[in-house]
């Protein structure tokens, strides 16, 4: 649904003709996480719009996107918001207004901040069904059972009009949708659903409203030029309008157009988009009269914005999907990013100059430049790569699900089969220097000292152990599986068994940033730390979750947790600690989930999502502006099962964001309450606490502040 700047149509500088080049470092709209591969987002793209060279496009998972030459090159801009948008209108370069489901986001200083226009929030009871603005102060909202306002303050105040006839979401009768206008009086509306729709046109700012075009067949779409000319579109053809969309005229009943976007009363293109390949796009050279052919391109276009009369742009669903024409619209070649793995991922591992991750079908993915490009190489096997590693730049090994060594000594060029004298089939291989090698698991450990040119079991307390990972922190190497974790202090050359936080632990991820600092997360999700080697471990009881599932330290002091949800949202959640877990700050990276051994902290970070989704960090994952989570009890001391108070305050937060508290009873698992906080940043939680009780506040962040998370606040009982 393509909301078009009136001013780019006026527009007529030429737009010189430059081949795309690949972009990198998008951002996502939610955290300090950037796209590596694919670029310039993996987010499907639902809009795109110009001003001039000037353009936002928006996706899914609050994802927004801009460019400042015509396409080309897009960088990512923080939204704060978890949901899909789904439009976008561009007035100038630096005003613009985007919104979908239950946010709206005004924007006048081309993306640096933004204004929450009306009813933004995480969750809402009336979907958006669109937003106009005609300039920086004055401007419309829908909602989809035909709530309308408007605002002459720039989004500070709303005053509500008529509303819009005959919406009513869920009886199939048709929801308000789409609005669109040209002034401070004059504007329609569209009326969507699949028995029909019907366009509205107001002369008075909403006061009153006018039937203007009744369909049998859907319209989805509807967009103006200028104060007189637009078009609507949908399953009901192509109509235009001449008069300020007094009235409309049906041009076209072959296209099944969804989406249009036009540069003048007669230039337009029109977008049909599909679930899979093979969406259509026609131009028009008469105001949707004739068409042409179904141009080609190299994306599934959902939708299309005019930089200038030649350079037209198309976004769309599929992973990277930007594509150019430089000759409006007549042709496509060119894309501005794409999927550069194609393979399905596993997990990764550090390697010099950045990382390398296992993938399907003898698949590798590596980037050396920090995670900003990724290339894809093989090695020579059909199996799945179980595990990688790269001591330095031209040497690495591989391990395949069939047993399988592989070696290379050119960069992955060419890789060499290595007999390891056993038919067992390790789960992780690990390197250092240019000699040693391990192979770990299943059972026990095999070395070599000569770089894999022989193996020896190595003999000792490790010889009988289940093992399946390994990590190296400082000059020690540690190795575990389910039940055991164990320490080499020479190179692997003997092991010796560490304590574990109880007789019952069972171990899911082990990381070590020193020889002797160490975090262990359970299966249950309960993460424990150790300053003495494991000699004794101190329950980190400040997470909130018994979510957890995978962490990464880079030191003893700052990590990741990954965690399968936040509050009552699923996805690519992580937990980040700055302070050795006295506090963890969310941040949602994506909508879908990071996989196991998906995260990696260090100076750079690295995150591998849905299987092949590539993101790096150089801020820890951070964005925005710092914020501070605070828990209160209304009582810290109990003698009996009381119900109690607990108030978190966030200062950063705006109304409607979501908080999220914690209770974590005694010898229980957490419990949670999700909340939204009003307009001074706090809210207030009502628990019944029998038992002595852990409270922790925590929040995602929004579209200015970065996340955070608070202490912990303790209640005893008895």
């Amino acid at each position: 649904m393509t909301f078009r700047s009136l001013a780019v149509a006026a527009c007529a500088a030429a737009v010189a003709l430059i081949a795309p080049s690949a972009a990198g470092a998008a951002s996502v709209g939610t955290s300090g996480w950037n796209w590596g591969s694919p670029t310039p987002t993996g987010a499907p793209l639902n809009d795109v719009g110009f001003s001039g060279l000037t353009g936002y496009a928006v996706g899914d998972a609050g994802t927004l996107l801009k460019t400042t030459d015509g396409g080309q090159t897009w960088t990512g801009l923080r939204t704060g918001v978890a949901g899909d948008l789904l439009q976008v209108q561009v007035l100038s370069p630096e005003l613009f207004v985007v919104g979908g489901n239950c946010s709206a986001l005004l924007s006048t200083n081309g993306g640096t901040s933004f204004t929450r226009l009306y009813f933004t929030s995480t969750t809402c009871s009336q979907a958006l069904g669109g937003v106009s603005f005609v300039n920086a102060t004055t401007g419309f909202i829908d909602l989809q059972n035909g709530t309308f306002l408007t605002t002459t303050d720039g989004g500070g105040t709303w005053t509500p009009k008529t509303q819009i006839p005959g919406a009513s979401p869920g009886n199939g009768t048709g929801f308000a949708s789409e609005i669109f206008f040209t002034s401070a009086t004059t504007g329609v509306a569209l009326q969507a659903g699949t028995g029909g729709s019907k366009i509205y046109r107001t002369t008075d700012g909403g006061g009153s409203w006018t039937q203007a075009l009744a369909t049998t067949q859907p319209i989805t779409d509807v967009t103006f030029v200028d104060a007189n000319n637009g078009f609507a579109v949908g399953n009901a053809g192509i109509y235009a309008t001449t008069d300020g969309g007094a009235t409309w005229t049906q041009r076209n009943t072959n296209a099944n157009a969804q989406q249009v976007a036009a540069f003048s009363a007669t230039q337009a293109i029109f977008v049909s988009p599909n679930s899979g390949e093979g969406a259509s796009v026609f131009t028009t050279a008469d105001g949707g009269t004739s068409l042409s052919s179904n141009v080609s391109t190299g994306v599934n276009p959902q939708a299309a914005g005019y930089a200038s009369g030649t350079r037209v742009v198309l976004v769309g669903s599929n992973s990277g999907g930007v594509a150019i024409s430089n000759d409006g619209g007549a042709t496509f070649p060119s894309s501005a990013g794409g999927d550069t793995i194609t393979a399905s991922l596993g997990h990764l591992r550090f390697a010099p100059g950045g990382a390398v991750a296992t993938g399907n079908n003898g698949a590798l993915a590596r980037t050396t430049d920090g995670g900003v490009s990724w290339t894809q190489s093989g090695v020579p096997t059909s199996e799945t790569i179980q595990d990688v590693a790269f001591p330095s730049g031209s040497l690495g090994y591989a391990i395949d699900t069939a047993g399988k060594l592989f070696k290379t000594t050119n960069n992955g060029t060419s890789w060499a089969n290595i007999d390891t004298g056993t038919t067992a089939k390790p789960n992780a291989v690990a390197a250092s220097g240019t000699s040693l090698v391990m192979l770990i698991g299943p059972t026990g450990i095999r070395r070599s000292s000569n770089a894999a040119s022989s193996f020896s079991t190595v003999k000792g307390t490790v010889a009988n152990q289940k093992l399946g990972n390994f990590d190296k922190g400082g000059s020690a190497w540690f190795v575990w599986g389910t039940t055991s974790l164990l320490r080499s202090t020479n190179n692997g050359s003997s092991w010796s068994k560490l304590k574990l936080p109880s007789s019952s632990t069972k171990i899911e991820a082990v990381d070590f940033p020193t020889s002797s600092k160490g975090f262990l997360l359970d299966t249950g999700g309960r993460l424990y730390g150790t300053s003495n080697t494991g000699g004794s471990w101190s329950f980190i009881g400040t997470t909130g979750t018994n979510k957890a599932y995978d962490l990464s330290f880079s030191s003893s002091s700052s990590g990741f947790l990954s965690i399968s949800r936040f509050g009552q949202f699923p996805g690519g959640y992580l937990l980040r600690t700055t302070n050795g877990g006295k506090t963890w700050a969310p941040q949602n990276v994506w909508g879908d989930a990071i996989n196991p051994g998906g995260i990696l902290a260090g100076s750079t970070s690295y995150t591998l999502i849905d299987d092949n989704l590539l993101l790096f960090s150089t801020s820890g994952g951070s964005s925005g502006a710092s914020s501070s989570v605070s828990v209160k009890p209304s009582s810290t001391k109990l003698k009996k099962k009381t119900k109690i108070r607990v108030t978190v305050s966030v200062k950063g937060a705006k109304q409607g964001d979501i908080a999220v508290v914690s209770a974590l009873a005694s010898g229980s698992t957490w419990k949670q309450q999700q909340v939204s906080l009003a307009s001074n940043g706090s809210a207030t939680t009502s628990w019944t606490v029998s038992k002595t009780t852990t409270f922790v506040g925590q929040w995602a962040g929004n579209e200015s502040a970065a996340g955070a998370g608070s202490t912990a606040a303790k209640v005893t009982v008895g």
